[in-house]
């Protein structure tokens, strides 16, 4: 009887495999997982037992130089595994900490060794894919940072240096999530464009989760460095120097208190919050050790234009102090002054711009420093001329106020009402002759 039962089951399980239905989608109970995707990779993995495999890809939108999964929720003390193909087709695997906001240094004797997985990784253009495998950390809930670089280290040395990335974020993974293996006839037939992978990277049967940006994550020191340099010199830059020319363009011919408040917010609150934010450039390079000074264009042109704000004050106080003899009209020197300042002023609305959409993210590893920063921009662009050259309607006025300084005051009568009438105006008039000069 037992035989019986035995080659009949035989018979079905031989029946099965010559009908085609040998090959069947298997599940497993075993491997769990989790994967998520961004812009320029993916990362997939795969818990099985005590180990998990994860397989880092690229998504195709650019070639990648190297990629990089970190363990924790910031780049500073979290250990780290970096990947890179070579001009041998061999793929190096770099485990390293980084102790700041700096490039990270190697590690040779980590808590969790991970060990390349070859038959899983490709280096074929337009399909790279780097695989591993690391112990467990016993936490189905895992938070991962990672990271994107297109520029290859170009050496095989585990401790060789590379360049900064161009993209980087974190995500949560929740390695108990059940996952479907698709056998190797179907995932054949399903993706004849890939190579076999890890269990993590055929589909879920769950719902994934989604990589984020790193603008999630608080600021670490050197970051908040930044955001302080930022802060100080966009506002001195594009706010209170804009308003320093704005007060001369539209308050010169009604009051003569505007130089005041002029050379008040363009040499004390304008200095006050560009040397602060200079301060905190300078301390923000200081803090990292594989960070130079003045090693791209917005580090040198923010010297640059320290320098042009520093004459532009000084030319300022020279044209206020010392004037040309002789001078019938207005001097040549003012004229420089106010074309100087508005260069100034444009300078600094291109390194703000340069600063946030640029050196933000290539410096600290977020995206740009504001969501919706361009616009603001923009839109500040846009109104700040449009009330500059809308003061120029007064223009006439002021030019007949200064004419009228420069004449020889009239005789007043010995009325002594007509002269209490006349006197103040005539005073006024000659008490803003050099003011209406400057």
């Amino acid at each position: 009887m037992v035989y019986a039962l035995l080659f009949a089951f035989s018979a079905l399980f031989m029946l099965n495999l010559v009908s085609g239905e040998g090959v069947v989608r298997q599940t497993t109970s075993r491997s769990t997982g989790d994967y998520a995707c961004s812009k320029y990779m993916c990362i997939n993995a795969t818990l099985t037992g005590d180990t998990v495999e994860y397989v880092l890809s690229s998504t195709g939108s650019r070639v990648p130089g190297w990629m990089a999964v970190g363990f924790g929720t910031q780049m500073s003390n979290n250990p780290m595994v970096i990947m890179w193909s070579n001009s041998d087709g061999s793929i190096t695997l770099s485990q390293r900490v980084a102790r700041s906001w700096v490039m990270p240094e190697l590690v040779s004797n980590p808590a969790r060794v991970a060990t390349l997985l070859s038959d899983f990784s490709t280096t074929e253009t337009g399909n790279e894919r780097y695989a591993f495998s690391i112990t467990w950390d016993n936490s189905a809930r895992t938070n991962l940072i990672w990271a994107f670089g297109t520029q290859n280290p170009g050496s095989s040395a585990v401790d060789a240096p590379f360049q900064f990335h161009v993209d980087a974020g974190y995500a949560h993974f929740d390695l108990s999530k059940p996952i479907s293996v698709i056998s190797d006839d179907e995932s054949a037939s399903t993706a004849s464009n890939s190579a076999p992978v890890p269990s993590s990277s055929s589909t879920s049967k769950t719902a994934t989760s989604s990589t984020s940006s790193t603008n999630g994550l608080p600021l670490n020191a050197h970051q908040r460095l930044a955001l302080a340099h930022a802060v100080f010199c966009s506002a001195g830059f594009i706010l209170i120097l804009p308003a320093g020319v704005l007060v001369s363009r539209w308050a010169r011919t009604f009051t003569s208190k505007w130089y005041t408040a002029h050379w008040t917010l363009q040499f004390v609150f304008g200095a006050l919050s560009i040397v602060i934010g200079l301060a905190f450039g300078v301390h923000s390079v200081n803090s990292g050790r594989h960070v130079e000074h003045l090693n791209d264009r917005h580090k040198q042109w923010g010297v640059a234009l320290f320098a042009l704000y520093i004459f532009q004050s000084a030319f300022g106080a020279f044209i206020h102090w010392v004037k040309p003899k002789n001078s019938t009209g207005r001097p040549l020197q003012n004229y420089l002054h106010a074309i100087s300042g508005l260069i100034l002023i444009g300078l600094g609305f291109y390194q703000v711009r340069s600063g946030y959409s640029t050196e933000w993210p290539m410096m600290v590893g977020r995206e740009e420093l504001m969501e919706g920063a361009d616009i603001v921009w923009y839109a500040w662009a846009v109104i700040l001329p449009l009330l500059y050259f809308a003061g120029l309607v007064l223009l006439p006025k002021q030019l007949k106020q200064e004419e009228a300084a420069k004449s020889p005051m009239k005789e007043v009568s010995s009325n002594e009402e007509q002269s209490s009438l006349l006197a103040e105006p005539q005073v006024e008039e000659i008490g803003m002759n050099k003011i209406y000069r400057d």
